[in-house]
Order: structure tokens, then C-alpha cells, then sequence
């Protein structure tokens, strides 16, 4: 990133910028990364006997948990704080979502009596409408994922047309299309093809249409239209045209789940706990931890173990004997992600909850929190800055805090004059393995190829990245299977 690349108005300083958060990246990378440190000893005996272990307390690991709270259930978390992208900022009093911010409201009785049992109202959480606003070349529109929002974009009347048929098509689609948690992929052949050749090369549209949906793309996908798999991005989209769906969001965005969850539990995850060895034999599996600092470490037993972590973790412990080869995860790839909290009272005003930002590099979409408040009122504009894939990673690691929140001030000032001179701090939140990026094959390979089993013995999968799609209900329905297949393998083991 070159000097003037973030460059603000002649004379101001930047604000208060604060260090990294979000991933927590030394203490897995002492052991998963560069050059192979020694095995670690094994003790002769476990000190501590569990039902199931869960290793990982992002969403996909505390829903797990939270299925199996009446058995003897740990959790074990190499990070500061249980919620993986689903974290909490706090400014002035002003909670606001410092990593993942909204789900939809609950579809079917299953999914609402959930939220019931963890004590969530999703009814105060309903986002009011519009939900979504774009950005486009110096103006707004509102509803943009809706049949009086696309007839509003400044596109040629023919591709407004064919947008309003691929709408009319999704909405026909959306009964039948497979639900999460299925092994089967409607309309397979959408995984063969990016969404950029579905939308230009099947339906007629041109770029400038296919261009509008890249901050989408970028923020909900990790990639852009033309690296990712139409099945995904239309499954994605059909949510967004529909015309019952809704979304919820807690002011502290999906932290408020992982709250919920955590609370339900009999016992806290435990923190700062890297699993660095897993053995599994006749009897059982014994998990070997290790502290962040690699100097202390501790040997549990449990009929099960579900691994709940991204896959880019998962196969560093999966060596022989699990059942699974290094060649089963091969095909799973990640975006990395930042998103920056600019605060401060900040005068700014956007139509949508969601707010999609076209031709901007620096980033894809933002939301304010709160979304209205009267002048002179602390406030955050949570920016979504999804790093280019897939060279993005090794950018960021290298980024330092004072480059990356330079050029997210200069973009936003670009939006809104004025507005880096009302913000007071910026917090910066970094996630180097974000989400699953469904490129064309990979749900094909994941669904209905089966790469690779989810379960092997007593060891057991979940997360999102399992679903093939990076989202809230993905994570959650992958805890819930992995849970019902611990449940078996206990029952088996009696």
C-alpha cells in the first residue's frame, strides 16, 4: 500500500488508532507454523475425563455445546474470547458489532424455539426497512435487493429487466431450493460456473450489472463475482430478493448469540487452551492442550471430540490414524478479513442497516451504530474491509494498524466529507482465516462428492466451512450435526 494511497485532508492527523484485534495469531502459529517444533511429551494419564471435548468456541463449537450441556462437555478455545468472527465492541457506552453483525430471522418453528431457549428476542431484533442501501456513483438507493430497488439503478433498461427476472427467478427457486444442512446441491451445474459467467454469459447481463454485486460478493463470499461459485452467491442472494425473509441484529451484532450461548453452558469455555496432539484409540481420544505461551500443558480424555475449528487448523492434528488424509482438506481456501470501527460523533446518515458500497477498494459495505442519533452523539461506523483474495493474507500479517485505518479514513471521507475529522479512535479487528470461499467446484466436491467424511471414529468435524457457505446458520446447523453424531458415538461406546 503506497504512502498517498491513504492520504487525508492537508493538515489532519489521524486519530487515536489502537493495535490489532480480532485473531489471536502467535499462539497457533507457534505451533502450526514455519519450521515443525518438537512433539510435545504425552503424560502417561489424562488428569481430566470428559463426555465430548469441543475444540473451538466460535459459534459452529458453542452450539455444539450448548446440544450436549447435560453430558460432561469441554470446551477448549486458543483465543482471548469465546465467538470466533463474532465479536463485541463497546465505545462510550455504544456496543456495536466488531466482526459479524446479522442472521435472518428464524424461517421455521425450529430454528424460533431456539432463539426462544437461549432467551433471544428476535422480535426487538428485527431490522426495520430498508435493510439494504448501495452506493453508487454518488448516489444512493435503497431496497437495492428488491423489485422497486432495481428499477431504480442508473443501468440500461435492459439489464434493469433482466435483474427483475433473476430476482422473479430466485423467488421462484426459494421453496425448492436445498436447505442448509443438506448433502444435496439444487441446480448442481450453478457450481460449475463463477457467478460473473452465470450472470453475463447465461443471462445476457452486462458487467456494469454483474459489478454491483461485488461488495456483496466480497464481504459475504470472500471473493469477488468472477472467483465465486454462482450455486453460493445465488443461495446467498435468494435470501436477499426474497420477499419474507428478514434479518435480525443485536446491537452488538452475533455476539449476542455467542453471549447466549455461553451462559448456557455448565461451564465456560476454556481460553487460551491450543490443542496441539490428538490420539485416538479403542477406548477413547486423548487431547493434548497446551497454554498460549507453550509452557504448560494439560492431557484430557473423552468419548468424542468435535472439531470445531476452520480446517486450516483441523489438519495440522489429523495425522495418521484419524482416518482422514492431508489431501482431504486441499480443496477448502479462506479470505481474511478486517473490519474497523470508526468512532466518535460522527454526523453521517445512510438509508439501509446494511450499507453496500460499489467501486470502493478500501472496503465493501458498513453499518452504523446506532443506526440514528441525535447530534453530538458517540457513534461507530463499523466499516467491512474484506482483503483481495487469495493473496490477501500475507498483505495483512504485514499491515500495519496506522496504514490500514489510513486508507479505510480516506474511502470514508471520499463518502462522507468531513468524516474523519469527527472520528476520535479507530479500532481495528483482523481475521487472517475468515470464511470458507466457495469458488465453483467446491460445494460439488463438499455436498455431493462427500470430501471429505465429516466423521471418523470418535473424531468429528463441524464448522461453517464444512457447510460450504460463511454464515451464522451454516456454523450453527454444522454444531447441531456434529452434537447428534457425538450423541452416537457415546451410545455405541455404553
Amino acid at each position: 500500500m503506497s504512502k498517498d494511497a491513504h492520504c487525508l485532508p492537508a493538515g489532519q492527523r489521524l486519530p487515536v488508532i489502537h493495535p490489532w484485534e480480532g485473531d489471536v495469531l502467535d499462539c497457533c502459529h507457534r505451533f502450526f507454523s514455519g519450521p515443525t517444533p518438537p512433539p510435545p511429551a504425552w503424560p502417561e494419564a489424562a488428569s481430566e475425563i470428559a463426555d465430548v471435548v469441543v475444540v473451538g468456541a466460535g459459534l459452529s463449537g458453542l452450539a455444539a455445546a450448548y446440544q450436549l450441556r447435560d453430558l460432561r462437555v469441554v470446551v477448549l478455545e486458543a483465543g482471548t474470547q469465546p465467538g470466533g468472527v463474532c465479536l463485541a465492541g463497546a465505545y462510550a457506552g455504544v456496543p456495536y458489532p466488531a466482526g459479524s453483525a446479522y442472521c435472518y430471522y428464524p424461517w421455521d418453528e425450529a430454528w424460533a424455539a431456539w432463539y426462544r431457549e437461549l432467551g433471544l428476542d428476535v422480535e426487538t431484533a428485527a431490522v426495520a426497512p430498508p435493510a439494504s442501501a448501495l452506493w453508487y456513483r454518488g448516489a444512493w438507493y435503497p431496497d437495492c435487493y428488491s423489485e422497486a430497488g432495481v428499477r431504480r439503478l442508473p443501468l440500461p433498461p435492459a439489464a434493469r429487466e433482466g435483474l427483475l427476472q433473476l430476482a422473479a427467478d430466485l423467488a421462484a427457486w426459494e421453496d425448492a431450493w436445498d436447505p442448509l444442512g443438506s448433502r444435496r446441491l439444487s441446480r448442481p451445474e450453478l457450481d460449475r460456473l463463477t457467478l460473473a459467467d452465470y450472470l453475463e454469459k447465461h443471462r445476457g447481463l452486462p458487467p456494469a450489472a454483474t459489478a454491483l454485486f461485488a461488495p456483496y460478493c466480497a464481504s459475504c463470499l470472500g471473493a469477488r463475482p468472477h472467483q465465486v461459485s454462482a450455486w453460493a452467491a445465488l443461495s446467498f442472494l435468494i435470501s436477499e430478493f426474497s420477499v419474507t425473509a428478514r434479518i435480525i441484529a443485536f446491537p452488538e451484532g452475533n455476539a449476542r448469540l455467542v453471549q447466549a450461548l455461553t451462559q448456557a453452558l455448565p461451564h465456560p469455555p476454556r481460553l487460551g487452551q491450543v490443542v496441539v496432539g490428538l490420539k485416538p484409540g479403542r477406548d477413547g481420544v486423548r487431547i493434548l492442550a497446551a497454554d498460549a505461551a507453550g509452557r504448560e500443558f494439560t492431557c484430557l480424555q473423552a468419548g468424542a471430540v468435535i472439531l470445531a475449528a476452520g480446517k486450516f487448523a483441523v489438519r495440522h492434528l489429523l495425522g495418521p490414524g484419524s482416518g482422514w488424509e492431508p489431501q482431504d482438506f486441499s480443496h477448502f481456501r479462506y479470505s481474511s478479513y478486517v473490519v474497523a470501527a470508526l468512532l466518535g460523533p460522527l454526523q453521517v446518515a445512510a438509508p439501509g442497516y446494511e450499507n453496500w458500497v460499489a467501486e470502493e477498494e478500501a472496503f465493501s459495505d458498513f453499518i452504523l451504530a446506532p443506526r440514528k442519533a441525535p447530534a453530538g452523539s458517540s457513534r461507530a461506523m463499523v466499516v467491512y474491509a474484506p482483503q483481495p483474495f487469495p493473496e490477501g493474507r500475507q498483505a495483512l500479517l504485514n499491515r500495519t494498524p496506522e496504514a490500514q485505518a489510513g486508507a479505510i479514513l480516506a474511502a470514508a471521507e471520499r463518502l462522507f466529507p468531513g468524516v474523519s475529522r469527527q472520528v476520535a479512535e479507530v479500532r481495528l479487528y483482523r481475521f487472517g482465516h475468515a470464511q470458507v470461499v466457495p469458488y465453483p467446484g467446491f460445494l460439488t466436491a463438499l455436498k455431493l462428492q462427500g470430501r471429505p467424511e465429516p466423521q471418523r471414529g470418535r473424531l468429528i468435524l463441524a464448522n461453517a466451512d464444512l457447510e460450504g457457505l460463511p454464515c451464522v446458520e451454516a456454523a450453527i446447523v454444522q454444531g447441531q450435526k456434529a452434537a447428534r453424531r457425538a450423541r452416537e458415538v457415546l451410545k455405541k461406546s455404553e
